[in-house]
């Protein structure tokens, strides 16, 4: 195709708009089906249909779409498969907050009102989920999008559920959750902030039952639980309460009496080293309750809304909601003299993050899932390697939380999830567990069955997601060649909610890995450090952003500066760096279509003959050495030096070096034959350097292709550029790097010393090697056009530049520049501080080389390095020295 003429200005969102649109309609991210070996496959994490994307999703979204859209163009079939999650408990509570505005109490409506209520918000708000994935440019397989609530997704909910229960894997019991006492239901650690409050610690001497004066004095923040204590627990270790074990206690404000037990958990530099044991609402305490069987069973003192219940509470507490309860215990242990002194006191308290309501440790019959039985395969994976975690660092912490894994309570008091499989018999008492609920009990015959209340945890549903999203249990296509997956990219904040128990899922159900590689990206922070999050209201709108910047000056941002798998904050620089950039790689692709004669064909490789010009070869050598260093991050999840060096070679390379220097063979000042070869090499660049950038931003690049010439459908299917169509040419780096040393030099010189740009000084150069002499000789004509100047002398090194120079010290060698006389003063302090700058270099280097744990501990490139760092430091300060030796100062200068 010829090529067309672009805008002068940069105009991101039609053009966005419009290659969504064309992809969108030409179904270019359809997986082929059956597609041969190797195949690239990845799952996007699915967000909650409970709103939209939060900048959180667009970064790692991103981070996806660049390794998809990299594979893709590799020739390798991809799929990238897209889907959201029903998000049980969060978005029954956003469909509850929506009915309350319209004076609508959600627990007062009946269970099929709700569902339906629930259902009408899941079809506003993923059509919302659906068009900001569009506008993010993510290349998504949208015919196989799936909901963790179609049916499909159902049967693989139930069939998990039921295989798992028949295996005495899931069960029903009373243990301690996390309870939200104003959704009145269990919720995950996940749905738990913590957060730092200030309050009162009470220190409380639990008296001797034996009626010996004293007792132990207990450090609590939580009076009102002492009607749960089962214990006191000391540290075996601390000699102060050493022969307090194994006597008894009178319980402050009960007629019980307690045991003082021995315990390596309590920390006995917290309050007295004394810990009140109430099993039933803390879990160090009911971790203590177990290690202790003779303490009996943990009483339980508070019912579903948080208010105190039960046995052990007396009367008067009765029926208190928590605060209301501990002023009063607080008041009646100051009134009985046992409370001793209290003080100001900052501890976490975790609260929900749907109600803002305190999380309380309660006692509750829920469902669990025996998560250590299910841990040593995907314990063994990542130790083998089978599944690599990138960042490295990370694995520690997994093994850590693996290897100390509790059950997984899966069942939550809410109306909108997968309804738990259970139905009871009301004749019988049988529980019956099928994936096809039965009419009637395969027991007794009865039909007075009555299923679970409870639905199970969203987490239960998405654990999984990589096989159940490619239709697990059936054995279809995409399971058969797609499966396991490639990569899982995502927040390091769920790696045991979501990662691990993917690992675990997979392995049980499938029996083999669910992805080889994990990809932690870093958390997004706002301008003052804090983790952007919708709980916290900070951050921004993704939609917004991409109508004022561009979608792909938002990915760009996202990727480049900071790197992707470290936390970083996200400042609106990063979006004006982007659009510059994009607006340079723009500007250079209408450089190029100015030069490109009508006819042009496709851009291809260029054979450069013997003694073409060193600027071609050398943009050559380095598009040759950008490729690699990008193939090279990309393959390491180093997406981050991939962007910056692609910037660096477009923008600095290409734009600010070999565009200047060729600037007059490409207007044809050298002859037909030396146009012809800079534009196609001009040509070849930028066209491979857009399809190195298009997996990162792909609107502007997929635009620019198509203003070029060129052959196929889209950029996004286009081919990889292959490294065997440059040849390797190191000498043209290593040849060319004094010539642009040298400008950088002369530039500096004028900026530094304010030489006025009608100015064209002289200059003369003393280099540090014959070869460099030979290389600054043939590329004079370069060096003074680019560094304006009248002309260029190579002088050896007894020759001296006429007085009154201004001067540089350099790798390069020495450079002078013929001066106004009004700078000479300047120059000569210049220098001076240039030679206190080297020396405190090479000491602190000498130094470092001097160190024998330097020698012992850096790897041999290392000291080598500072080896070679050394010598170059002491021959530009011996350089220096000289120079100033033989100008002995300006006049006047003492």
């Amino acid at each position: 195709m010829s090529p067309t003429e672009l805008p002068s200005r940069f105009e991101p969102g039609p053009l966005e708009a419009r290659w969504q649109r064309f992809w969108d309609e030409r179904k270019l991210f359809h997986a082929p089906d059956r597609p041969d070996p190797p195949v690239f496959s990845l799952v996007l994490p699915p967000p909650n249909v409970t709103g939209v994307l939060t900048i959180g999703h667009m970064f790692g979204d991103t981070v996806m779409d660049v390794l998809v859209r990299w594979h893709r163009m590799r020739g390798e079939p991809t799929l990238f498969l897209p889907g959201v999650d029903h998000a049980g408990l969060s978005t029954q509570v956003e469909v509850r907050k929506r009915l309350q505005k319209q004076g609508i109490q959600l627990e007062q409506l009946p269970r099929e009102e709700i569902v339906r209520r629930v259902e009408e918000w899941k079809r506003d708000h993923e059509s919302r989920i659906r068009d900001q994935l569009r506008a993010g440019g993510f290349s998504l397989d949208l015919d196989r999008y799936r909901y963790t609530m179609d049916p499909g997704y159902r049967r693989a909910t139930r069939k998990a559920f039921v295989q798992l229960y028949r295996e005495g894997l899931i069960y029903r019991g009373e243990r301690l959750v996390n309870w939200d006492p104003k959704l009145e239901t269990a919720v995950s650690d996940l749905e738990v902030i913590r957060k730092e409050e200030t309050t009162r610690l009470l220190y409380v001497r639990y008296p001797w039952a034996d009626g010996t004066p004293g007792g132990i004095v207990v450090a609590t923040v939580r009076p009102e639980t002492i009607f749960g204590d089962v214990a006191v627990a000391v540290h075996p270790g601390d000699a102060r309460h050493a022969g307090a074990v194994g006597r008894k206690l009178r319980l402050p404000l009960t007629d019980r009496e307690v045991p003082v037990i021995a315990d390596d958990l309590v920390d006995p530099a917290f309050g007295n080293g004394a810990l009140k044991v109430t099993p039933g609402h803390d879990p160090l305490d009911a971790q203590i309750g177990r290690r202790h069987p003779e303490l009996g069973p943990a009483p339980s003192l508070l019912d579903r809304t948080g208010h105190l219940a039960g046995d052990p509470v007396p009367a008067p507490y009765r029926g208190l909601d928590v605060p209301t309860a501990r002023e009063r215990a607080r008041e009646e242990l100051r009134e009985q003299g046992l409370l001793e002194r209290e003080e100001q006191y900052v501890h976490s308290v975790g609260r929900s993050e749907r109600t803002d309501a305190v999380i309380e440790p309660i006692l509750s019959t829920q469902w669990f899932v025996r998560m250590p039985e299910l841990a040593p395969p995907a314990i063994a994976a990542v130790r083998s390697g089978e599944i690599r975690l990138h960042p490295a660092r990370w694995e520690l912490t997994f093994f850590r939380w693996m290897e100390a894994l509790e059950d997984w309570c899966i069942s939550r008091q809410v109306v909108w999830g997968h309804p738990i499989p259970v139905l009871y018999c009301g004749r019988c008492r049988s529980e019956i567990v099928e994936e096809e609920p039965p009419s009637a009990c395969p027991t007794c015959g009865s039909t007075e069955l009555t299923a679970d209340p409870d639905v199970l945890d969203t987490w239960f549903s998405s654990w999984m997601w990589p096989f159940a999203a490619m239709g697990w249990p059936e054995p279809t296509a995409e399971l058969e060649r797609y499966f396991p997956t490639s990569v899982l990219v995502t927040g390091r904040d769920i790696m045991f909610f979501w990662v691990a128990r993917m690992m675990m899922a997979s392995y049980h159900f499938r029996g083999t890995r669910p992805f080889s590689d994990v990809y932690f990206t870093g958390m997004i922070r706002d301008e003052i450090g804090r983790k952007i999050s919708k709980h916290l209201g900070n951050t921004p709108d993704t939609i917004a952003l991409i109508e004022e910047w561009g979608c792909d000056a938002l990915r760009f941002a996202l990727l480049f500066p900071n790197p992707t798998d470290q936390d970083g904050a996200f400042k609106g620089s990063n979006l004006e760096g982007g659009r510059n950039f994009l607006t340079k790689v723009w500007n250079v692709t209408r450089l190029l279509l100015s030069q490109l004669p009508d006819g042009s064909g496709p851009a291809a490789p260029v054979p450069l003959p013997p003694g073409a010009p060193r600027e071609d070869r050398w943009i050559l050598a380095r598009y040759r050495r950008t490729l690699l260093e990008v193939d090279r991050a990309l393959a390491d999840f180093e997406l981050t030096p991939a962007a910056g060096a692609l910037r660096e070679f477009l923008w600095h390379d290409v734009a600010d070096r070999y565009v200047e220097i060729a600037k007059e063979a490409l207007a044809g000042r050298r002859g037909e034959i030396a146009a012809r070869r800079s534009r196609a090499v001009l040509h070849f660049v930028v066209e491979r350097t857009l399809r190195l950038l298009h997996p990162m931003v792909p609107h502007v690049t997929e635009e620019l292709w198509h203003a070029l010439p060129h052959a196929g459908e889209s950029l996004a299917l286009a081919a990889w550029p292959r490294l065997d169509e440059v040849l390797e040419d190191a000498s043209a780096e290593a040849e060319m790097e004094p010539v642009l040393e040298t400008i950088r030099i002369l530039r500096a010189l004028r900026s530094a010393n304010n030489v006025p740009v009608a100015v064209i000084p002289e200059a003369w150069v003393r280099p540090a090697s014959g070869a460099i002499a030979a290389v600054l000789g043939e590329e004079r004509a370069t060096i003074v056009r680019q560094g304006r100047i009248a002309g260029l002398t190579v002088i050896d090194a007894t020759a001296r530049p006429p007085e009154g120079t201004l001067t540089a010290v350099a790798p390069v060698g020495e450079v002078f520049l013929a001066r106004p006389p009004e700078t000479e003063r300047s120059d000569w302090e210049a220098l001076l501080k240039e030679r206190e700058k080297l020396d405190g270099l090479l000491r602190k280097t000498r130094d470092r080389l001097a160190d024998p744990g330097f020698r012992e501990r850096a790897p041999p490139a290392v000291v080598k390095e500072a080896e070679a760092k050394a010598a170059e430091l002491a021959d530009r300060l011996q350089r220096i020295d000289e120079h100033l030796e033989a100008s002995k100062g300006p006049t006047g200068a003492g």
